[in-house]
């Protein structure tokens, strides 16, 4: 079942409209397994998401979608036996142990953050989820741009991750909030 979003809904989730088409691109070209960290109210990116791997079922890919965020906020959830929401903070082991226990040992083809946009948030966010990251996957980062100028403090911790672990940092879309994407070199 493909969901949709109300008129100006992605809007209120800080500028994700601006990219919502490559988030659904990015899931239909995946592996089929897309985590989201940072889900928010459900009606940006998590729809994206799922219209993407309801498009790539429809074409015999088998789809998993992992949501993460702290508490659920959500007002729009998809209805699917192949999407699971994650409460936990994105930071702990924890939170990184219950979905491992939904993916087994199946790697992300897109791992989607969206959380804060600071330094330590990010830099901790990658030291976890680095052990569940193949190959293959690619990582999306909203808001890598704030505001009309880029976010400096986050994308320096993924610059300095990318270089220290083999992966290439790219300032995709540097559109409002702007959206950065990693993936092996």
């Amino acid at each position: 079942m493909v969901m949709d979003i109300g008129e100006n809904e992605a809007g209120q989730d800080g500028g994700i409209g601006n990219f919502l088409d490559d988030i659904y691109k990015s899931a239909f070209e995946s592996n089929g397994f897309v985590l989201e960290i940072g889900v928010a109210t459900g009606t940006g990116s998590t729809v994206a998401v799922h219209n993407g791997l309801v498009k790539l079922e429809e074409n015999g890919g088998e789809p998993l979608h992992v949501s993460v965020d702290e508490r659920d906020y959500m007002r729009a959830k998809p209805i699917v036996p192949w999407w699971h929401l994650v409460i936990g903070d994105s930071r702990h082991m924890s939170t990184y142990l219950k979905v491992t226990d939904i993916c087994k040992d199946r790697k992300p083809g897109v791992i989607f953050i969206d959380t804060d946009h600071d330094y330590k948030q990010m830099k901790s966010e990658l030291d976890i989820w680095r052990y569940i990251a193949g190959e293959e996957t690619v990582w999306l980062f909203h808001d890598t741009h704030m505001f009309g100028f880029p976010n400096d403090d986050m994308v320096k911790a993924i610059e300095g991750f990318a270089e220290e672990n083999g992966w290439v940092y790219e300032d995709w879309r540097p559109q409002p909030h702007g959206l950065g994407r990693m993936a092996r070199r």
